[in-house]
């Protein structure tokens, strides 16, 4: 099972979903967002779980997530875009730490 969270700035969940594929689970919580008119995500915070993939990353992009945070690895072409799209993208998020891969200047 996996599962996306959307939160704001002080970690409040607003929006929340689980399905059996990480990208599925990503399509509800974007979804679940439009439909509320609460798109893009700027000043928002998109969190997986698993590993963070260049397809996760499109998708975060597309809905307008500054951050993206994943408690597994990313994927080099994962690294890349988000770099290039000027987004944040954090993995490995677990016991209060976190490993920062683009957009450090957001994560201090």
């Amino acid at each position: 099972m996996h599962a996306t969270g959307v939160f704001d700035r002080d970690g409040e969940l607003l929006c929340g979903r689980e399905d059996v594929g990480r990208h599925n689970a990503f399509d509800k919580v974007v979804g679940r967002m439009l439909l509320d008119g609460m798109l893009p995500l700027h000043e928002r915070i998109a969190c997986v779980s698993g590993r963070l993939s260049f397809e996760l990353v499109q998708k975060a992009a597309v809905a307008g997530a500054p951050i993206l945070v994943g408690v597994g690895a990313p994927t080099s072409l994962a690294i890349a875009l988000a770099a290039d799209r000027g987004m944040t993208l954090c993995g490995f998020a677990r016991d209060g730490r976190v490993n920062v891969y683009s957009g450090a200047q957001r994560a201090t």
